[in-house]
Protein backbone atom coordinates (compact mmCIF):
# COMPACT_ATOMS: atom_id res chain seq x y z
CA UNK A 1 0.00 0.00 0.00
CA UNK A 2 2.74 2.35 0.97
CA UNK A 3 4.32 2.23 -2.55
CA UNK A 4 1.23 3.42 -4.23
CA UNK A 5 1.29 6.48 -2.07
CA UNK A 6 4.75 7.60 -2.32
CA UNK A 7 6.07 9.62 -5.40
CA UNK A 8 7.00 6.55 -8.06
CA UNK A 9 10.69 5.48 -9.94
CA UNK A 10 10.84 5.30 -13.46
CA UNK A 11 10.77 1.65 -13.35
CA UNK A 12 7.69 1.41 -10.44
CA UNK A 13 6.01 4.00 -12.83
CA UNK A 14 6.07 2.01 -16.15
CA UNK A 15 5.12 -1.52 -14.15
CA UNK A 16 2.52 0.55 -12.53
CA UNK A 17 1.23 1.27 -16.19
CA UNK A 18 1.29 -1.86 -17.23
CA UNK A 19 -0.72 -3.27 -14.50
CA UNK A 20 -3.52 -0.73 -15.55
CA UNK A 21 -3.81 -2.36 -18.76
CA UNK A 22 -3.84 -5.55 -17.23
CA UNK A 23 -6.76 -4.21 -15.02
CA UNK A 24 -8.75 -2.40 -17.68
CA UNK A 25 -7.84 -5.37 -20.38
CA UNK A 26 -9.23 -8.43 -17.89
CA UNK A 27 -12.14 -6.77 -16.21
CA UNK A 28 -13.71 -5.58 -19.97
CA UNK A 29 -13.87 -9.56 -20.68
CA UNK A 30 -15.95 -9.72 -17.00
CA UNK A 31 -17.88 -6.75 -17.74
CA UNK A 32 -18.85 -8.26 -20.88
CA UNK A 33 -19.57 -11.47 -19.16
CA UNK A 34 -21.92 -9.99 -16.75
CA UNK A 35 -23.72 -8.04 -19.34
CA UNK A 36 -26.00 -11.51 -20.31
CA UNK A 37 -27.50 -10.78 -16.80
CA UNK A 38 -27.46 -6.77 -15.72
CA UNK A 39 -28.53 -3.90 -18.19
CA UNK A 40 -25.24 -1.83 -19.28
CA UNK A 41 -26.64 1.50 -17.22
CA UNK A 42 -27.44 -0.56 -14.06
CA UNK A 43 -23.92 -2.50 -14.50
CA UNK A 44 -21.94 1.01 -14.63
CA UNK A 45 -23.74 1.76 -11.69
CA UNK A 46 -23.13 -0.84 -9.31
CA UNK A 47 -19.48 -1.06 -10.62
CA UNK A 48 -18.43 2.70 -9.95
CA UNK A 49 -20.14 2.20 -6.63
CA UNK A 50 -18.33 -0.48 -5.24
CA UNK A 51 -15.12 1.52 -6.51
CA UNK A 52 -15.74 4.83 -4.74
CA UNK A 53 -16.48 2.87 -1.95
CA UNK A 54 -13.33 1.07 -1.74
CA UNK A 55 -11.52 4.06 -2.16
CA UNK A 56 -12.97 6.27 0.37
CA UNK A 57 -12.36 3.27 2.33
CA UNK A 58 -8.63 3.18 1.80
CA UNK A 59 -8.91 6.92 1.98
CA UNK A 60 -10.07 6.64 5.90
CA UNK A 61 -7.79 4.11 6.38
CA UNK A 62 -4.88 5.76 5.66
CA UNK A 63 -6.06 8.89 7.24
CA UNK A 64 -6.26 10.95 4.25
CA UNK A 65 -9.53 12.33 3.73
CA UNK A 66 -8.97 15.35 1.19
CA UNK A 67 -10.89 19.14 1.94
CA UNK A 68 -13.49 19.87 -0.28
CA UNK A 69 -12.04 23.17 -1.43
CA UNK A 70 -12.12 25.14 -4.83
CA UNK A 71 -8.56 23.03 -6.33
CA UNK A 72 -10.64 19.39 -5.01
CA UNK A 73 -14.00 20.55 -6.79
CA UNK A 74 -12.11 21.65 -9.91
CA UNK A 75 -10.12 18.41 -9.91
CA UNK A 76 -13.41 15.97 -9.48
CA UNK A 77 -14.93 17.52 -12.71
CA UNK A 78 -12.70 15.48 -14.85
CA UNK A 79 -14.72 12.50 -13.59
CA UNK A 80 -17.23 13.97 -16.10
CA UNK A 81 -14.95 12.65 -18.86
CA UNK A 82 -14.10 9.57 -17.29
CA UNK A 83 -15.36 7.08 -16.04
CA UNK A 84 -18.53 9.49 -16.81
CA UNK A 85 -19.00 9.56 -20.60
CA UNK A 86 -16.05 7.66 -21.36
CA UNK A 87 -17.90 4.73 -19.69
CA UNK A 88 -21.43 5.21 -20.04
CA UNK A 89 -20.90 5.46 -23.93
CA UNK A 90 -18.50 2.28 -23.35
CA UNK A 91 -20.56 0.67 -21.72
CA UNK A 92 -23.36 0.40 -23.74
CA UNK A 93 -21.06 0.05 -27.10
CA UNK A 94 -20.03 -3.00 -25.23
CA UNK A 95 -23.66 -4.64 -25.34
CA UNK A 96 -23.41 -4.45 -28.93
CA UNK A 97 -19.65 -5.34 -29.67
CA UNK A 98 -17.13 -7.88 -28.91
CA UNK A 99 -15.23 -7.54 -25.70
CA UNK A 100 -12.47 -8.08 -27.77
CA UNK A 101 -12.95 -5.21 -30.39
CA UNK A 102 -13.94 -2.81 -27.77
CA UNK A 103 -10.04 -3.59 -25.97
CA UNK A 104 -8.63 -3.04 -29.43
CA UNK A 105 -10.40 -0.29 -30.53
CA UNK A 106 -9.36 1.34 -26.99
CA UNK A 107 -5.78 0.60 -28.90
CA UNK A 108 -6.58 3.98 -30.78
CA UNK A 109 -6.03 6.19 -27.74
CA UNK A 110 -2.12 6.71 -27.25
CA UNK A 111 -2.18 8.12 -30.85
CA UNK A 112 -5.38 10.39 -29.34
CA UNK A 113 -3.38 11.21 -26.28
CA UNK A 114 -0.02 12.15 -28.57
CA UNK A 115 -2.15 14.50 -31.11
CA UNK A 116 -4.12 16.07 -28.21
CA UNK A 117 -0.50 16.69 -25.84
CA UNK A 118 1.28 17.81 -28.91
CA UNK A 119 -0.95 20.34 -29.94
CA UNK A 120 -2.06 21.64 -26.32
CA UNK A 121 1.00 20.55 -24.38
CA UNK A 122 3.68 20.99 -26.46
CA UNK A 123 5.03 17.37 -25.91
CA UNK A 124 7.00 15.99 -29.01
CA UNK A 125 7.04 12.38 -28.57
CA UNK A 126 9.75 12.34 -31.60
CA UNK A 127 9.68 10.12 -34.96
CA UNK A 128 10.56 7.06 -32.83
CA UNK A 129 7.27 7.20 -31.14
CA UNK A 130 5.00 8.42 -33.61
CA UNK A 131 6.41 5.05 -35.49
CA UNK A 132 5.66 3.13 -32.66
CA UNK A 133 2.05 4.20 -32.46
CA UNK A 134 1.52 4.08 -35.81
CA UNK A 135 2.91 -0.16 -35.67
CA UNK A 136 0.55 -0.27 -33.08
CA UNK A 137 -2.00 1.17 -35.27
CA UNK A 138 -1.41 -1.45 -37.87
CA UNK A 139 -1.72 -4.12 -35.18
CA UNK A 140 -5.31 -2.99 -34.51
CA UNK A 141 -6.53 -2.66 -38.00
CA UNK A 142 -5.22 -6.51 -38.78
CA UNK A 143 -7.03 -8.08 -35.44
CA UNK A 144 -10.50 -5.94 -35.48
CA UNK A 145 -10.96 -5.14 -39.34
CA UNK A 146 -9.67 -8.66 -41.06
CA UNK A 147 -9.40 -11.01 -37.93
CA UNK A 148 -12.13 -13.37 -36.15
CA UNK A 149 -14.62 -15.89 -37.51
CA UNK A 150 -17.59 -13.38 -37.81
CA UNK A 151 -17.25 -12.64 -41.34
CA UNK A 152 -19.11 -9.10 -42.19
CA UNK A 153 -20.01 -6.85 -39.47
CA UNK A 154 -23.16 -6.28 -38.53
CA UNK A 155 -24.79 -2.83 -38.48
CA UNK A 156 -24.97 -3.28 -34.27
CA UNK A 157 -21.75 -4.25 -34.23
CA UNK A 158 -20.82 -0.75 -35.85
CA UNK A 159 -22.94 1.16 -33.71
CA UNK A 160 -21.01 -0.87 -31.00
CA UNK A 161 -17.81 0.07 -32.53
CA UNK A 162 -18.41 3.50 -33.09
CA UNK A 163 -19.80 4.06 -29.15
CA UNK A 164 -16.49 2.58 -28.32
CA UNK A 165 -14.63 4.87 -30.54
CA UNK A 166 -16.38 7.89 -28.76
CA UNK A 167 -15.68 6.51 -25.40
CA UNK A 168 -11.97 6.27 -26.36
CA UNK A 169 -12.46 9.87 -27.32
CA UNK A 170 -13.44 11.22 -23.58
CA UNK A 171 -10.75 9.11 -22.16
CA UNK A 172 -8.21 10.43 -24.25
CA UNK A 173 -9.38 14.18 -23.17
CA UNK A 174 -9.21 12.77 -19.40
CA UNK A 175 -5.57 11.61 -19.46
CA UNK A 176 -4.70 15.30 -20.48
CA UNK A 177 -6.62 16.86 -17.75
CA UNK A 178 -5.41 14.76 -15.48
CA UNK A 179 -1.85 14.85 -16.27
CA UNK A 180 -1.98 18.55 -14.68
CA UNK A 181 -3.80 17.37 -11.42
CA UNK A 182 -1.16 14.27 -10.70
CA UNK A 183 1.11 17.21 -9.09
CA UNK A 184 -1.50 18.64 -6.76
CA UNK A 185 -3.51 15.26 -5.14
CA UNK A 186 -2.31 11.42 -4.59
CA UNK A 187 -3.84 9.17 -6.87
CA UNK A 188 -5.83 7.40 -4.75
CA UNK A 189 -7.22 10.71 -3.63
CA UNK A 190 -8.02 12.08 -7.32
CA UNK A 191 -9.07 8.77 -8.73
CA UNK A 192 -11.64 9.42 -5.54
CA UNK A 193 -12.61 12.14 -6.48
CA UNK A 194 -13.00 11.94 -9.90
CA UNK A 195 -15.20 8.61 -9.50
CA UNK A 196 -17.29 10.34 -7.32
CA UNK A 197 -18.26 12.58 -10.11
CA UNK A 198 -18.51 10.21 -12.56
CA UNK A 199 -21.10 7.88 -10.07
CA UNK A 200 -23.52 11.01 -9.97
CA UNK A 201 -23.18 11.27 -13.79
CA UNK A 202 -23.97 7.32 -13.95
CA UNK A 203 -26.68 7.63 -11.79
CA UNK A 204 -28.66 9.92 -13.71
CA UNK A 205 -27.79 8.35 -16.76
CA UNK A 206 -29.49 4.81 -15.33
CA UNK A 207 -32.00 7.02 -13.65
CA UNK A 208 -33.45 8.51 -17.33
CA UNK A 209 -32.92 5.25 -19.16
CA UNK A 210 -34.98 3.51 -16.50
CA UNK A 211 -37.66 6.32 -16.26
CA UNK A 212 -37.79 5.99 -20.08
CA UNK A 213 -37.93 2.09 -20.57
CA UNK A 214 -34.70 1.85 -22.10
CA UNK A 215 -33.61 -0.28 -19.38
CA UNK A 216 -35.32 -2.59 -16.81
CA UNK A 217 -33.88 -3.71 -13.50
CA UNK A 218 -33.18 -6.92 -12.88
CA UNK A 219 -35.26 -8.73 -11.27
CA UNK A 220 -32.70 -11.16 -9.40
CA UNK A 221 -29.30 -11.29 -9.24
CA UNK A 222 -27.35 -14.56 -8.10
CA UNK A 223 -24.48 -13.75 -5.49
CA UNK A 224 -22.29 -15.11 -7.84
CA UNK A 225 -23.31 -12.16 -10.37
CA UNK A 226 -23.01 -9.92 -7.70
CA UNK A 227 -19.38 -10.29 -6.57
CA UNK A 228 -18.05 -10.25 -9.98
CA UNK A 229 -19.59 -6.69 -10.45
CA UNK A 230 -18.60 -5.59 -7.07
CA UNK A 231 -15.08 -6.90 -7.88
CA UNK A 232 -14.73 -6.43 -11.68
CA UNK A 233 -15.92 -2.30 -10.53
CA UNK A 234 -12.83 -2.53 -8.17
CA UNK A 235 -10.31 -3.95 -10.91
CA UNK A 236 -11.63 -1.99 -13.80
CA UNK A 237 -11.85 1.12 -11.34
CA UNK A 238 -10.19 1.46 -8.79
CA UNK A 239 -7.10 -0.68 -9.63
CA UNK A 240 -6.80 0.82 -12.82
CA UNK A 241 -6.97 4.44 -12.07
CA UNK A 242 -5.28 3.93 -8.97
CA UNK A 243 -2.12 2.44 -10.69
CA UNK A 244 -2.47 4.96 -14.07
CA UNK A 245 -2.68 8.17 -11.81
CA UNK A 246 0.65 6.77 -9.70
CA UNK A 247 2.78 6.48 -13.45
CA UNK A 248 1.09 9.44 -14.64
CA UNK A 249 2.83 11.28 -11.77
CA UNK A 250 6.61 10.59 -13.84
CA UNK A 251 5.21 9.93 -17.00
CA UNK A 252 4.39 12.98 -19.55
CA UNK A 253 0.68 11.99 -21.22
CA UNK A 254 2.25 11.51 -24.35
CA UNK A 255 4.75 8.80 -23.09
CA UNK A 256 2.13 7.47 -20.82
CA UNK A 257 -0.82 6.90 -23.06
CA UNK A 258 1.03 3.84 -25.05
CA UNK A 259 1.00 1.76 -22.27
CA UNK A 260 -2.40 1.71 -22.83
CA UNK A 261 -2.13 -0.03 -26.70
CA UNK A 262 -1.25 -3.22 -24.03
CA UNK A 263 -5.12 -3.55 -22.70
CA UNK A 264 -5.97 -5.52 -26.28
CA UNK A 265 -3.12 -8.05 -25.07
CA UNK A 266 -5.10 -8.51 -21.74
CA UNK A 267 -8.21 -8.25 -23.39
CA UNK A 268 -8.74 -10.72 -26.03
CA UNK A 269 -6.66 -13.04 -24.53
CA UNK A 270 -9.35 -12.81 -21.79
CA UNK A 271 -11.42 -12.83 -23.91
CA UNK A 272 -10.41 -15.93 -25.80
CA UNK A 273 -9.96 -18.35 -22.09
CA UNK A 274 -13.25 -16.93 -20.43
CA UNK A 275 -15.79 -15.89 -23.14
CA UNK A 276 -14.85 -18.32 -25.96
CA UNK A 277 -14.28 -15.90 -28.20
CA UNK A 278 -12.35 -17.01 -31.37
CA UNK A 279 -8.88 -15.68 -32.57
CA UNK A 280 -7.76 -16.10 -35.62
CA UNK A 281 -3.88 -15.99 -36.79
CA UNK A 282 -4.48 -12.21 -38.15
CA UNK A 283 -5.46 -10.94 -34.96
CA UNK A 284 -2.62 -12.84 -32.82
CA UNK A 285 -0.15 -11.17 -35.37
CA UNK A 286 -1.73 -8.01 -34.97
CA UNK A 287 -1.48 -8.37 -31.23
CA UNK A 288 2.17 -9.60 -31.22
CA UNK A 289 2.65 -6.08 -33.74
CA UNK A 290 0.82 -3.75 -30.80
CA UNK A 291 3.04 -5.49 -28.18
CA UNK A 292 6.59 -5.46 -30.01
CA UNK A 293 5.90 -1.05 -30.51
CA UNK A 294 5.33 -0.96 -26.47
CA UNK A 295 8.37 -2.47 -26.14
CA UNK A 296 10.47 -0.05 -29.12
CA UNK A 297 8.59 3.40 -27.45
CA UNK A 298 9.23 2.27 -24.19
CA UNK A 299 13.09 2.07 -25.05
CA UNK A 300 12.83 6.46 -25.45
CA UNK A 301 12.47 6.30 -22.07
CA UNK A 302 11.71 10.39 -20.95
CA UNK A 303 14.54 12.65 -20.21
CA UNK A 304 13.59 15.51 -18.03
CA UNK A 305 15.81 18.36 -17.57
CA UNK A 306 16.08 19.17 -13.65
CA UNK A 307 13.40 18.04 -11.79
CA UNK A 308 12.14 14.20 -12.35
CA UNK A 309 8.52 14.89 -12.29
CA UNK A 310 7.38 16.73 -15.69
CA UNK A 311 4.24 18.54 -14.14
CA UNK A 312 6.84 20.92 -12.83
CA UNK A 313 8.23 22.06 -16.58
CA UNK A 314 7.52 23.53 -19.02
CA UNK A 315 6.08 21.37 -22.14
CA UNK A 316 8.94 21.63 -24.61
CA UNK A 317 11.05 20.41 -21.27
CA UNK A 318 10.50 17.23 -22.06
CA UNK A 319 12.55 14.62 -24.41
CA UNK A 320 13.15 11.28 -24.90
CA UNK A 321 16.16 9.20 -25.28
Amino acid sequence: MKLLTVRPTYGRAVAAMILSAACWGLATVASKGVLDYVPPFSLLVGQLGASVLFLWCVLLLLGRLPRFDRAARRASLAGLLEPGLAYAFGVYGLTLTSASNTSLIGTTEPLIILVIAWIFLGQRTGIQGVLAILTAMVGVVLVSVFGGEEGLRSSSSILGDGLEVLATGFAALYVIVTSRLVVQFSPVTLAALQQSVGLVFACTVWMVAVGFGAEELPSTLSPFVLLVVILSGIVQYAGAFWFYLYGLQVLPASFAGIFLALIPVFGITGATLFLGEGLSLVQLGGCLMVILAVIWFTRSRPVVQGDAAHTHLKPTEVTYE
